[in-house]
């Protein structure tokens, strides 16, 4: 794997692929194909499949898998801001009344902050912003995507167990390996108002997929909600996402 793959739509379908089922697996396999990716022994490896199920698949989408030469599909153009900006509009109908209520709930502020996020991506779409506020109004799309996605960790956390969860990431993590190493653990220094440094440990456990906390400093609680550890886990793997395009 090269620094230019671990982003690119290739990477993106193989990921898609290794969390596909029976109903959507060919049409994955498909998207991995056009998108780059002609060896049918990875493609197996990533579905979990046998080799031959992959020749059927590939088949059944008219996709002749001898032409491992055929140019990956076009891109789509890039889409106006008018059309984001409706899209936005759409969704701030629908949960910006909902998002005053006393307990919106995580996917309610999740919905939210999405749809304001659809409104930057609209801003940012325009030609004629300037450059002081596309910076601010970037940087205002990063912070939307990263509460919407806190929010979504706290709604999945709502609907399982530590345990489970733990067996999920798991899993994820299992085929994330085919495409990327995986962060076992990781330590961070940080630095407190006083200028006190604290020490922090994170880890995860073999048995349970669990994130793990230690710390030798009795100012910090080491228990993990469910939510902690989905939060902690997507961190990790970022890290290992951002080392993995430097190597």
């Amino acid at each position: 794997m090269n620094a230019s793959d671990t982003s690119s739509p290739r990477l993106n379908a193989l990921a898609a692929l290794g969390e596909s089922t029976e109903d959507n697996r060919a049409e994955l396999i498909e998207a991995a194909w056009l998108t780059g990716t002609r060896n049918p022994a990875e493609l197996a490896s990533v579905a979990g499949v046998a080799r031959d199920t992959v020749y059927a698949d590939l088949a059944a989408r008219g996709i002749d898998r001898q032409d491992r030469d055929a140019a990956p599909a076009r891109r789509p153009e890039s889409v106006g801001a008018a059309a984001v900006d409706a899209v936005a509009r759409q969704a701030a109908d629908v949960f910006e009344p909902l998002s005053h209520s006393h307990d919106p709930g995580p996917l309610t502020t999740a919905g939210w902050q999405l749809a304001l996020a659809y409104r930057s991506i609209a801003a940012l779409l325009l030609d004629e912003l300037a450059d002081a506020d596309r910076e601010e109004t970037a940087e205002e799309l990063s912070d939307r995507l990263q509460i919407a996605l806190h929010h979504s960790h706290v709604y999945r956390a709502s609907r399982s167990t530590p345990r489970r969860l733990g067996a999920q990431t798991g899993r994820t993590d299992a085929e994330i390996s085919v495409l990327q190493p995986l962060p076992s653990a990781a330590t961070v220094t940080l630095t407190l108002h006083s200028g006190e440094t604290l020490t922090v440990r994170f880890g995860r456990e073999e048995d349970t997929g669990l994130t793990t906390l230690s710390t030798d400093s009795p100012l910090l609680d080491t228990t993990l909600e469910a939510h902690d550890h989905l939060e902690l886990h997507t961190a990790l793997d970022t890290v290992a996402q951002v080392l993995t395009r430097h190597m």
